[in-house]
């Protein structure tokens, strides 16, 4: 950017720290970034009296092949673009620390949950918050006016592409696309013959419309006029700008260390933010916010920034010296994140992929195909019998959870909409993603979508160099357990289907030698062992300052404003109070635009 144009001024705030005056205009917003922070960035920088200052802790890696280059995916982990927190049972999670957030880094896919998963947050929220109207045809409209979707061309459509034109949109800033190096076959053909032979899901034309439960082929963020490029919050919202709309300022390679704060519960005001450069060195710096700060660090840097600025759990928080605004003992807790196991077949010589991918064919089942006879039952369980389990159940798991910060109570009642998603409204509870040259020659990758077992994020440090303790809680709730056995029994026989017979020569992870072949697809024990052993997290956290009635232990009303603060935001997934059976950008990009139009509103 040409921060020349802003005329930016500094003036000695305290010995030890320096106050930057925004002086363009009376009306200025910060922002923390990220995928959501870098969009409403650029939908509140579209008014030119108003001012944003965009604050990014990595840097501006958007030449960086690591980031652009989708056939790269995972290039980016473990380095200074990733965040890499550390959780329990030694499990990393994965979140971009770069220029647009995880949109930078992520896999790229593009899907949306069920129409009921979006229309269950209004249940979640009081009736003061009944006409902000959190459900899936207004979330619908902002995720389509996010996009800007290629229809595939017939060659990707004899691959396997397919889209229903109401589902997108045409003229947003993220682009959606099928990849020009898209796989011809023969194995995501396979893949999807062989889900459909296995649990009789329906191969769908386009998932992207409210309705996942089924196999497709699905798009990614890509620009394919731009030789497939990733489309990040970056690329898409500020890069088209950046050159002329001088009343955003980004300033990257710089950490937020506190929300600053006036008055008292329950109308503490923001005035604005302190940041620092990343890696802690030099001064501290002050930017005033004349009008609003919001927060977008995230499902793990939101409640870590909300704590170390003041708003959390008073037990937590005084212990480490930190002033208490605003007493909400729930920030950081109901984190929710997925646990995902891979499943591998070599490929006969014969077997040779027609394309370079992405793979982009996945299957989501749900309840009743996952403990279908022939998918992921041991041959003694039905559907019926879990779905009956978990209805009998779900009242006592809310018991063995509220150590984690919201109470029974509140638990069983959110346990209740979840299960009534998964039951009633057929909401996908695992994810099958088919791989090609991984973990082996061909592979699904798993993961449970709905997990009831609920973690904490909770700072050590006042610090936010010091990075906060993330506990998971991985498999606390043993139906969590029981549908990632399930989903890899499913997987096994999935691959092991006559769909695969010319392409595969035989499972190899873990295979037979680890799970043994008893006639049912393994044993419960079997799976259980491998499964806790090797599974990895998912890098889908959500949920630690969600947007649900107080006394559910929400943490931002329904117009996102946190709770005793008067104009503090927060826009990101963090404030999803349920998982969705989907990848999470998408549902993203819609809360973020939503957001800023709840913002420009004024309410």
């Amino acid at each position: 950017m040409h921060q020349e144009s802003y005329a930016l001024s500094e003036t000695p705030a305290s010995p030890s720290s320096t106050r930057i005056k925004l002086a363009r205009s009376t009306q200025t917003r910060v922002r923390c970034g990220g995928t959501a922070g870098t969009t409403i960035a650029a939908r509140l920088s579209e008014d030119p009296s108003k001012t944003v200052f965009l604050v990014e802790a990595g840097n501006d890696d958007r030449t960086n092949p690591d980031v652009f280059d989708v056939y790269k995916y995972s290039a980016a982990f473990g380095t200074s673009l990733d965040w890499a927190w550390s959780t329990d049972l030694d499990r990393t999670m994965h979140g971009g620390r770069t220029l647009g957030g995880s949109s930078s880094i992520n896999g790229a896919h593009w899907t949306r949950a069920m129409k009921a998963q979006y229309d269950a947050f209004s249940q979640l929220l009081g009736e003061e918050d009944s006409d902000m109207n959190w459900n899936f045809d207004s979330l619908f409209s902002y995720m389509k006016k996010a996009e800007t979707f290629t229809p595939p061309d017939q060659d990707q459509r004899t691959k396997g592409a397919n889209y229903n034109p109401d589902f997108h949109g045409f003229s947003g800033p993220v682009h959606a696309a099928y990849p020009r190096g898209m796989y011809g076959g023969p194995q995501q053909p396979a893949f999807a013959n062989a889900v459909q032979n296995v649990t009789g899901i329906a191969l769908c034309q386009d998932l992207n419309g409210g309705d996942a439960n089924c196999v497709s082929f699905t798009p990614h963020t890509i620009n394919p006029s731009d030789n497939d490029t990733r489309s990040s919050s970056a690329t898409a919202y500020l890069s088209p700008v950046e050159d002329e709309r001088t009343n955003w300022i980004t300033l990257v390679n710089h950490q937020v260390t506190g929300v600053l704060f006036a008055g008292s519960a329950p109308s503490v005001r923001a005035t604005g933010v302190e940041f620092k450069k990343s890696d802690n060195t030099g001064e501290s710096f002050n930017a005033s916010a004349r009008q609003e700060v919001i927060v977008s660090a995230g499902a793990i840097g939101t409640p870590q920034l909300l704590q170390v600025s003041g708003i959390g759990d008073p037990a937590v928080l005084e212990s480490l010296g930190i002033n208490l605004k605003v007493n909400l003992s729930t920030v950081g807790r109901n984190l929710q994140e997925q646990a995902m196991n891979n499943l591998g077949h070599s490929a006969r010589p014969s077997f040779s992929p027609d394309g370079i991918g992405p793979a982009n064919c996945i299957a989501f089942p749900s309840l009743k195909e996952l403990f279908s006879e022939n998918g992921g039952s041991n041959g003694s369980v039905t559907a019926d019998d879990i779905a009956d389990y978990i209805m009998a159940m779900y009242p006592s798991w809310a018991e063995s959870q509220a150590v984690n910060g919201l109470n029974s109570e509140a638990l069983t009642t959110i346990f209740g909409i979840q299960v009534g998603l998964i039951v009633n409204d057929d909401a996908p509870v695992m994810e099958l993603f088919f791989d090609t040259g991984f973990p082996d020659d061909i592979g699904i990758d798993m993961w449970h979508l709905l997990p009831f077992s609920r973690g904490n994020v909770t700072i050590s440090d006042s610090s936010v160099f010091t990075k906060p303790e993330v506990n998971v809680n991985w498999f606390s709730v043993d139906f969590d357990l029981a549908v990632q056995i399930a989903g890899a029994r499913l997987s096994r026989r999935v691959l092991n289907n006559t769909a695969f017979d010319t392409i595969s020569s035989g499972e190899t992870i873990p295979g037979t030698g680890t799970v043994p072949e008893d006639g049912h697809g393994g044993s419960d024990d079997s799976w259980q062992a491998w499964i806790q052993d090797v599974f990895s997290a998912v890098s889908h956290p959500i949920g630690t300052a969600a947007m649900m009635r107080r006394e559910l232990g929400g943490v931002v009303d329904g117009k996102l404003r946190v709770y005793d603060t008067a104009n503090l935001r927060v826009a990101d997934a963090s404030v999803l109070p349920i998982h969705l059976s989907a990848h999470l950008q998408s549902t993203i990009y819609g809360v973020a635009e939503k957001a800023a139009d709840i913002i420009k509103s004024g309410i």
